[in-house]
């Protein structure tokens, strides 16, 4: 018996000292995830951009592949 309550008494402790690691981890975990989205977001829009430019230089290559063509055609007529 008596060390039932030994133990009684050791698991209320665990349980205050879990909570405290939980509650201290929401808080920790609270900032990194701000930084972490901060790192996120400031590099999208820097995908979008290039992703865009990409895009927008393959288009301006195909445009002139047709244009090309166009006036060799014209040349031959």
């Amino acid at each position: 018996m008596v060390t039932g309550g030994a133990r009684a008494r050791g698991g209320k402790w665990r349980r205050a000292k879990a909570r405290r690691k939980l509650q201290k981890a929401a808080r920790d975990s609270g900032q990194k995830t701000t930084a972490s989205d901060e790192v996120l977001h400031g590099n999208q829009p820097d995908r979008l951009l290039l992703s865009a430019l990409k895009y927008w230089e393959v288009e301006r290559d195909l445009i002139e592949e047709r244009m090309a063509s166009m006036r060799s055609a014209a040349a031959a007529s």
